[in-house]
């Protein structure tokens, strides 16, 4: 996991992302470029356990209280727009990543999200679908053989055991701070998902 990491954070300083101005695809196909370049330059075990290690990073973000930020910041947000966000949050590096996985509540203070509320950032600026499948691109790319990157994932993903990440989430936490940024969103948000009452 830490290898996975290190080649994230080398992509995103050889993005060199600034946070002024960025449109919706911006940040996506610049951290995606990186991360094909920096692939591209290993081999296919070595791509195929980034992507098990990638995949796993996401999936502890499939929680509700992540998606409740999710939705706050794009004012809706479908299970193929969850899944680019997820992307996305990993796409923000290991820091900003362990602070939304302790609470997402947290990503008020990250400079996207604010950008996103003075209207200088697209709002759905973390939907990172080509970042989330930039592996996909460098495994055919190093093998000629994209649809092969799944089997092989599978294969790698026997060989060096289970995600060291804590398996258990916590208990889904309310966004104060993000749901005053987006007071709009929040009102969309309660009326699909009203709070639950204690009996």
């Amino acid at each position: 996991m830490d290898r996975c990491w290190d080649i994230i954070e080398a992509a995103r300083a050889d993005a060199a992302v600034d946070w002024k101005g960025l449109g919706e695809h911006d940040l996506d196909i610049a951290l995606a470029t990186a991360l094909i370049e920096r692939l591209t330059r290993l081999s296919a075990d070595e791509i195929a356990g980034f992507d098990v290690r990638a995949s796993s990073l996401r999936g502890h973000l499939n929680r509700d209280d992540v998606y409740h930020a999710a939705f706050l910041m794009t004012h809706g947000c479908g299970d193929d727009g969850f899944s680019d966000f997820r992307a996305g949050v990993v796409g923000l590096g290991r820091h900003w990543y362990d602070l939304v996985l302790r609470d997402p509540d947290n990503l008020a203070e990250h400079p996207a999200v604010r950008g996103i509320v003075t209207g200088d950032v697209d709002q759905h600026v973390l939907r990172m679908e080509t970042f989330q499948y930039a592996t996909t691109d460098a495994y055919g790319q190093v093998t000629g053989d994209e649809d092969g990157l799944h089997d092989h994932a599978d294969r790698v993903a026997a060989a060096i055991g289970d995600d060291p990440s804590p398996q258990q989430p916590p208990p889904p936490r309310q966004l104060p701070r993000l749901a005053a940024m987006f007071p709009a969103a929040q009102r969309t948000y309660e009326l699909f998902h009203p709070p639950q009452r204690s009996r």
